[in-house]
């Protein structure tokens, strides 16, 4: 598609994210889950794929009428909303970690707290792979064909994308008629989530023991709501040009949601009939130090079991993980904060 010589090295998870797990020479241990190695490299070096977000500025131009569509502007529109929010996580990592009491958490943060949580959830390429699904009913809709598997799967996501930064951060990029019959289906779901987290418990947990807390290469850990509606759903394709593309069933729904912002700090997100305790500590930091690190042990194997590919830490301590995962132990969850 290209031969230019920059900005080949896409990462679908930021690099200002994945330093907040490095020591202070930048370096982390990564934890190969399918080839079960474990290596010490840097955030530049992982969580990338080559031209991941490009997308053909031919096929652009079916689905949105800007008049500067170019291979690149998924990515660069990705990149930009990453050092917005870049800064907004640094400054509230500090401010939080200084004032363990006299904490605040505004809602135009929030609101950029859900949109990073939406995108990155989104962006991966664990996700690409479940949209292998939408391939016959995208050529019928659209009229692209003559791809690749791959080739389909690439061009799909990156338009979802395209659709879900419009939506997320008031942008136009002329998206069409041929757009939105075939994509809305799959923006409302997704902003239907956002909607969820503005009305969701939010528990911050700071940790001041020895533990520390590790991510992913799919670092916002979720666990789905069970609804067989919506886990089953038809996909419905219409003949006609004015027929949308439309799903048969419910909306996928969260119970709880996991996000390990540094080694130090993490963000649980619950529905608030979960867990009426929870509930009682919403929007509240919730301290862990030695004597209930149990929590981030166990937040931590959740988020091991949950890892499509690699698991991300400060430090050497995967065996432990590793090891209850042999012995096919369950992740318990003790909120304990008061001593």
């Amino acid at each position: 598609m290209t031969s230019r010589k920059t900005n080949i090295k896409q990462h679908y998870v930021p690099q200002f994210y994945l330093r907040n797990f490095a020591d202070e020479n930048e370096k982390f241990f990564v934890f190969d889950v399918n080839r079960e190695n474990k290596y010490q490299t840097s955030p530049k070096k992982e969580c990338y794929e080559k031209l991941l977000y490009d997308i053909n500025p031919d096929i652009l131009n079916k689905f949105s009428d800007h008049s500067e569509n170019y291979e690149e502007i998924v990515d660069d529109n990705i990149r930009i909303l990453n050092e917005e929010v870049s800064a907004i996580l640094l400054n509230f990592l500090d401010r939080t970690i200084k004032s363990e009491k006299d904490f605040k958490f505004e809602r135009s943060e929030r609101e950029k707290l859900y949109d990073f949580i939406l995108l990155q959830t989104f962006r991966t390429p664990f996700y690409r792979e479940r949209l292998g699904y939408l391939g016959v009913s995208f050529a019928l809709k659209t009229g692209v064909k003559d791809l690749e598997d791959k080739e389909f799967l690439d061009v799909i996501h990156n338009l979802l994308i395209f659709g879900i930064i419009e939506q997320l951060y008031g942008l136009d990029f002329k998206l069409n008629k041929t757009y939105h019959l075939f994509f809305d289906h799959l923006i409302d779901e997704i902003l239907n989530i956002k909607t969820q987290l503005r009305n969701a418990g939010k528990l911050f947990l700071l940790n001041k023991s020895k533990e520390h807390f590790i991510t992913t290469n799919t670092p916002i850990n979720i666990r789905w709501k069970p609804d067989f509606l919506a886990y089953h759903r038809a996909l419905m394709t219409f003949p006609g040009e004015d027929k949308p593309v439309v799903d048969i069933g419910n909306y996928i729904e969260f119970l709880t949601i996991h996000l390990p912002i540094s080694s130090d700090f993490s963000i649980f997100i619950f529905e608030k009939e979960l867990d009426k305790n929870l509930t009682e500590l919403n929007r509240g930091i919730g301290i862990i130090r030695d004597w209930n690190s149990d929590l981030i042990t166990n937040l931590n194997y959740s988020t091991f079991l949950k890892s499509s590919d690699k698991v991300i830490s400060k430090t050497n301590d995967f065996e432990k993980y590793v090891e209850m995962k042999k012995q096919r132990q369950n992740p318990a969850m003790n909120f304990r904060f008061s001593e």
